[in-house]
């Protein structure tokens, strides 16, 4: 038998979810019939070692694929990476990924966005167990008092990154990728042994933010039905800039987190899968970066404080199907709904600019609520035609978002205990935008074509969205534009196509090519579109506009591979991307001393890069990794750099390691100064080389110990992503430096 053919029999006996046909006379999985006609070669060993190219993706084809059989770069984290490397956070998450960051901001808000080979934002879709996660608003990014939420990564068992447009499968929002978390199963914890009952106690700790976990494990399986609950604590501070001339803001935090699963089997295809979380968490700032004297407000800040609440709730329920119900051969349905509620309380001391004593106290309230209720319709058919296979996977989906963000604000004059809602030229309280419902449903459509006795792979895909926006405009919205706007917000309707197609051949069982044409929508969001404010005091003004155009993308990727039966492998990628009707805001007019803005469709952006990764493995538990990522941008209207694009970076890494003992690596670093800005004003951040290094050991089944050591050599550097848009001359640019040198533990206890 073949390596591709003993791959896809371990894929369809070990993988959880959707299982790949065995191969038959009639019925052969994508590229894995040998093909009589290649070259003879080597047999390959008997037990394959497996590569990095074995990883299994679903989120790529939205069924269960090896990466070397996928017409994308696609990297998988997994439940061992996530320990091994002590990940606590999603700025961990992506501290090794080639091409991906995630921007955070050091005053309050924290971590904001993936950023994907320079596209992020809501550009970037991130879902969890196939649901939608709420979104980040835009017109919130100057507040800085709201990050995107996250599931822990003490309940993902696995963490997927699509790079590049993927609207064909995902709709609007995957313009520049996706994200795609998935939750730990009970099953995961009775694999292989007969126990029916599991119970395990992890803690971790960072220094990095003196941040310490507790999580609680409990799983149990009684005939066809299986229970998992997962409980996790974090408490923590604020993280220390290395070698920082200012001291951070003194912030504590505190996270709860709850998952629940239930699944039941009633028949021997037949799913059930229920699916609860919940998040509560909340954080206290002293901001003294707030602190000081503002003549551009007029204004002094003497002392300030924000706190923030959060909470997330997830529920969902699915039934998968794995028998024929006619042409059909597998059913997957997804009902869900997913929700944030945020609320930002800040609380100022304020007097004039000259001022030695406060005169005032503001006390603001500013929250954000999101709701999304959604449905998908997956099915799969395995078919010959035109004695090729064809493996269809099509499908419906659905989702309605409810969005609102009421602000309010008082100001208190000290010596009197009068109060006022009219604060700074604006009246409370009010809403920047009106609330907003919006519909989007799809339908989509993609066959895997397998010819040349299952060398050669053809993926076309196309998909149809109905995207509707509805604002409902009430008084607290028209407290926010002023009696000066006189443009009505109004109703949206949109209706887009996003075709795609994927190439996969595979010249032999170790070389292989790929080449993807994908493209990508985003509808106008429901702020930029009705985004209505005024503010008297500062002569500005932001109107709506129901004319925005959705952002497009065009995509084209092609690859290299090739893997060995030694457990080496490498990849080697080049990409170029357009991406059309990016939106802005832009000066449109003057009505006396009031300068009036607008979100517009202005900005087309082209990026290319090049990406390379591979592994050697120089003996049975050693290996040295490395990989390299390289990206321009280029906004075409002006021929400037696009400023969130990441510089050149490069990794290496030597790695020791075995399923039970020890396992340890070494991790270099290395980036170039960030020197692609499209103002030469803004700060450049420097250069430089990071280490780190991990070792771990695991003893039998019931006890793991991983330990770090990150930025060892105390290293000053900046994430290009955090800084975005600050001058050289900002005086709080050390607080935006990465962690001084720090520690992180986790053990963990099973049995």
């Amino acid at each position: 038998m073949k390596t591709r053919s003993i791959l896809y029999a371990l894929l369809a006996t070990t993988a959880i979810g959707y299982t790949i046909p065995a191969p038959t006379s009639a019925q052969t999985p994508p590229a894995a019939v040998p093909d009589p006609a290649a070259p003879a070669q080597a047999p390959p060993a008997a037990t394959p070692i497996p590569t990095q190219l074995d990883a299994v993706t679903t989120a790529a084809t939205r069924s269960k694929r090896p990466l070397d059989d996928v017409a994308a770069t696609v990297s998988v984290t997994t439940t061992e990476d996530i320990d091994r490397e002590n990940m606590q956070d999603v700025r961990d998450l992506v501290r090794n990924e080639p091409g991906v960051t995630v921007g955070n901001n050091p005053n309050r808000a924290g971590f904001q966005n993936f950023v994907i080979r320079g596209i992020g934002g809501n550009r970037v879709l991130v879902i969890v167990d196939g649901m939608r996660v709420p979104d980040f608003p835009d017109s919130n990014t100057g507040a800085g008092t709201y990050t995107r939420e996250q599931p822990d990564l003490e309940d993902i068992k696995r963490v997927e990154i699509i790079r590049g447009p993927a609207s064909a499968l995902y709709g609007s929002d995957a313009i520049g990728g996706v994200v795609a978390y998935t939750t730990k199963d009970p099953g995961d914890y009775f694999k292989g042994n007969d126990n029916n009952l599991y119970g395990s106690v992890k803690s971790a700790y960072s220094s990095a933010n003196q941040m310490f976990a507790e999580s609680f494990t409990g799983a149990l399986r009684s005939g066809n039905v299986e229970f998992l609950g997962i409980y996790t604590r974090r408490d923590g501070q604020q993280f220390t800039p290395a070698q920082s001339s200012l001291g951070p803001n003194p912030t504590t935090w505190s996270n709860n987190d709850f998952l629940a699963k239930l699944v039941i089997k009633p028949t021997d295809v037949d799913t059930v899968r229920i699916t609860g979380g919940y998040t509560q968490g909340q954080q206290s700032t002293q901001m003294l970066s707030g602190v000081g004297r503002f003549p551009a407000l007029v204004t002094r800040v003497y002392d300030e404080w924000g706190q923030d609440y959060t909470n997330t709730y997830r529920i969902s329920g699915q039934w998968v199907h794995e028998a024929p119900i006619g042409f059909i051969d597998r059913v997957d349905f997804l009902a869900y709904y997913n929700s944030v509620n945020t609320q930002a309380d800040t609380y100022q001391l304020r007097g004039a600019t000259n001022g030695i004593i406060p005169t005032n106290a503001r006390a603001s309230s500013f929250l954000f609520n999101q709701a999304v209720t959604g449905a998908e319709l997956q099915m799969n058919t395995d078919a010959k035609i035109f004695d090729l296979r064809n493996f269809m996977t099509y499908g419906l989906s659905f989702f309605h978002t409810s969005t609102t963000r009421p602000r309010n604000r008082a100001q208190i004059t000290l010596a009197t205990g009068v109060t006022t809602q009219v604060v700074g030229g604006e009246t409370y309280p009010n809403k920047n935008f009106p609330d907003t419902e919006t519909i989007q449903a799809g339908a989509y459509i993609q066959d895997e074509i397998t010819a040349l006795d299952g060398r050669l792979v053809v993926t076309p895909a196309v998909r149809v969205d109905y995207y509707s926006l509805n604002p409902n405009p009430d008084k607290y919205f028209w407290n926010s534009t002023g009696a000066t706007l006189n443009i009505v917000p109004a109703a949206s309707t949109y209706v887009s196509a996003s075709p795609k197609l994927g190439v996969v051949y595979h010249y032999t069982d170790t070389y292989s090519s790929y080449f993807q044409y994908a493209t990508g929508f985003r509808a106008p969001p429901y702020d930029n579109a009705n985004f209505g404010f005024t503010n008297t005091a500062s002569f500005y003004q932001i109107l709506p506009n129901a004319n925005l155009k959705p952002e497009t993308a065009n995509s084209f990727e092609v690859g290299f591979r090739g893997k060995y039966a030694t457990g080496s492998s490498w990849q080697l990628t080049g990409f170029y991307n357009l991406y059309n009707n990016f939106i802005e805001t832009v000066t449109v007019g003057q009505v006396g001393p009031i300068t009036q803005f607008q979100y517009v469709n202005l900005t087309n952006v082209t990026i290319w890069g090049v990406e390379a990764r591979g592994e050697y493995r120089f003996a049975p538990n050693w290996a040295v990794l490395g990989w390299t990522a390289f990206a321009q941008g280029t906004d075409t209207r002006t021929g400037l750099p696009v400023d969130s694009v990441s510089p050149w970076a490069s990794q290496g890494r030597i790695r020791y390691g075995s399923d039970t003992g020890l396992n340890a690596q070494v991790i270099g670093t290395m980036v170039a100064q960030h020197n692609m800005v499209s103002n030469p004003n803004y700060f450049q951040t420097p250069a430089y080389f990071n280490i780190d290094a991990t070792v771990g050991y695991t003893w039998g089944n019931h006890v793991k110990f991983n330990a770090g050591a990150f930025n060892i050599t105390n290293a000053k550097y900046w994430n290009s992503a955090d800084v975005i848009g600050l001058n050289t001359t900002n005086p709080q640019l050390d607080l935006y430096a990465q962690p001084a040198r720090y520690f992180g533990v986790n053990l963990t206890a099973r049995w």
